[in-house]
């Protein structure tokens, strides 16, 4: 688990505090596999994998148990596709009875999980969104607004120094600036900089991620 991952999910906390506390600014789809195992786990849920919605089929896409994609027996809480675009998330059959509320509680985490790993998926695949930039620029401009050097940034989104300074030159040509900064201040007023993690980013799961977390 990164630095600032566990920076704000302390492992003192309960395993479900620490996926609410983690959730949004985990850096890399392995910590949050590992983030929502350790919430499910104190549910009496072993093991768990998401699958998105590509066409008229499902196919995998992260967690710690492919296996249940074999199986008929297993848990399965699907997304809605008008907030995202198709995402199922399958679960282990609990090793205890869970009563309505802490169901519904494991059903919330899955949902939460599976908006932040289609997330992470678009920024390592630099998702164009609506404004224009992509995915990877927003994240960029954002870092580098909140004095995150490029190596820094580069580590964090387990990307090339040279593929970030792209990002940034090509942001700069997009919004028409002179300057980096000139593009940050511009990203900045427009609301497009994701500056300490990707909740305001995602072009697919920023309304849902959104009405989630304002939930609890």
């Amino acid at each position: 688990m990164s630095a600032a991952l566990r920076h704000a999910a302390p492992n003192d906390l309960p395993a479900t505090a620490r996926l609410r506390a983690g959730l949004l600014i985990a850096p890399d789809t392995e910590s949050l596999v590992e983030l929502f195992a350790g919430a499910l786990a104190e549910h009496g849920i072993s093991g768990h994998f998401c699958l998105a919605r590509s066409g008229d089929a499902l196919v995998p896409v992260a967690g710690d148990m492919p296996s249940l994609m074999t199986k008929a027996d297993c848990l399965s809480v699907d997304l809605d596709a008008s907030v995202l675009p198709g995402a199922r998330v399958l679960l282990a059959g609990p090793g205890r009875p869970l009563d309505r509320d802490q169901l519904a509680r494991v059903r919330g985490y899955a949902q939460l999980f599976a908006a932040r790993v289609l997330a992470l998926q678009e920024l390592a695949d630099d998702i164009e969104t609506d404004c224009g930039l992509t995915l990877r620029e927003r994240f960029v401009l954002g870092r580098r607004l909140a004095g995150f050097a490029p190596v820094d940034i580069a580590a964090e989104a387990e990307l090339t120094v040279a593929t970030v300074a792209e990002a940034m030159d090509s942001a700069i040509g997009k919004l028409g600036a002179a300057s980096l900064g000139e593009a940050i201040a511009l990203a900045a007023r427009r609301g497009w900089l994701a500056v300490t993690n990707l909740e305001n980013c995602s072009s697919s799961s920023q309304k849902f991620t959104y009405k989630l977390t304002q939930n609890g």
